[in-house]
């Protein structure tokens, strides 16, 4: 198996001082501090960052970040696939997993508020398809809105059924030091936010912001050199299907699902890609943790976005997933600020915006 020996962060903000490999070097003196030695040579340096040349103008930046951390490397990459950061993942457990490398240092960065949202908003746009969404003034959050729409007619749900989830992920962001947004909020707050997009209100849409996170990941032989206690990546299956609007069917999620050969249940730990409350309803669904239309009923049960998920965490493009692997980790070997949840196995999903490219990871102490 693949083993997770280390990670770093830092906490998700605002840095306009900061630049993303400034970030990242933080996130890598983080690491430092938890494994036992840190060597100065690295197989392969994999690099989840989406925006870094559309926002940063910055190309090559794996090349120039394994410099600035003195990092000897022969392979250094970055993966981009919108905001599903599990495709870096995916390449760094490859690379373990075939024997081409025995150690990937797995970072991930994504840097947004040097821009307003307005130009933010359009650069994300980006993802939708070229020819018949985004040159006509689309976004993600117009076809989070349908999707809304859909669901609460399917399901006969009203709008005050959504803000579950915010008011969840709020309550579990407060213990959560990496988090962007640590402060609880309260059901009317949430209905009386300001409307993006009717239905979708501010509190449903995950909360944009700077971050770095990296993970050191080793082939099992090479993992107890670096700490005593590791994490096992299991399996990573992947699935690239387009939502089904109509159907209401984010059958890239189901695929996975299905595809995994290890069953889910409610005594593991979970990280989902919540970029709208509605995908996080739909999301739980498709994995088989709760039934149609009922996503959110059954949450004080899950032990679901411990550290607040991208609604609250925050939701740094592609590097979220980095984020979600980081904080598994320190979740089974019983090290995550938040304190010891009594878990042996953690899952993964890292998709896009909207649920059309998906990665589940399972992993176990």
């Amino acid at each position: 198996m693949v083993s997770i020996v280390g990670s770093g962060l830092v906490k998700i903000d605002r840095y306009y001082e900061f630049s993303e490999s400034d970030l990242v070097i933080e996130a890598y003196k983080n690491l430092i501090l938890k494994v036992k030695e840190m060597p100065s040579s690295i197989d392969a340096l994999i690099l989840a960052s989406t925006y870094s040349d559309t926002l940063s103008k910055n190309l090559m930046l794996a090349f120039k970040l394994s410099n600035k951390l003195g990092i000897k490397t022969s392979i250094s990459f970055r993966v981009e696939n919108g905001d599903n950061g599990g495709s870096a993942i995916l390449a760094a457990y490859s690379l373990i997993k075939s024997g081409i490398a025995n150690s990937v240092l797995l970072v991930g960065v994504d840097k947004f508020s040097d821009y307003p949202s307005k130009y933010v908003n359009d650069v994300i746009s980006y993802n939708l398809g070229n020819e018949y969404e985004y040159q006509v003034g689309l976004t993600p959050h117009a076809h989070a809105a349908l999707l809304m729409k859909r669901y609460m007619k399917k399901f006969s749900k009203d709008y005050e059924y959504f803000t579950k989830w915010p008011l969840k992920m709020h309550e579990n962001a407060v213990e959560n030091p990496y988090a962007y947004l640590r402060f609880k909020v309260d059901k009317k707050v949430i209905m009386d936010s300001q409307i993006i997009s009717e239905p979708l209100r501010l509190f449903d849409i995950a909360a944009r912001a700077d971050g770095a996170s990296v993970v050191l990941i080793t082939s099992d032989e090479l993992s107890r050199k670096f700490t005593d206690t590791t994490v096992k990546i299991e399996n990573i299956v992947s699935s690239n299907l387009p939502l089904d609007l109509a159907n209401l069917e984010v059958n890239s999620v189901r695929d996975v699902a299905k595809k995994l050969s290890i069953r889910m249940n409610s005594n593991h730990i979970y990280e989902i890609h919540d970029s709208y409350s509605v995908l996080a309803a739909l999301e739980l669904e498709s994995l088989g943790l709760a039934k149609d239309g009922n996503g959110f009923d059954n949450l004080d049960s899950l032990n679901v976005n411990l550290g607040g998920g991208l609604k609250a965490r925050g939701y740094p493009g592609s590097a979220t997933a980095v984020y979600q692997l980081a904080e598994l980790y320190l979740h089974l070997i019983g090290e995550h600020p938040r304190g010891k949840i009594d878990a042996e196995r953690g899952f993964l999903l890292s998709t896009d915006d909207l649920g059309n490219s998906s990665h589940l990871v399972a992993m176990m102490r």
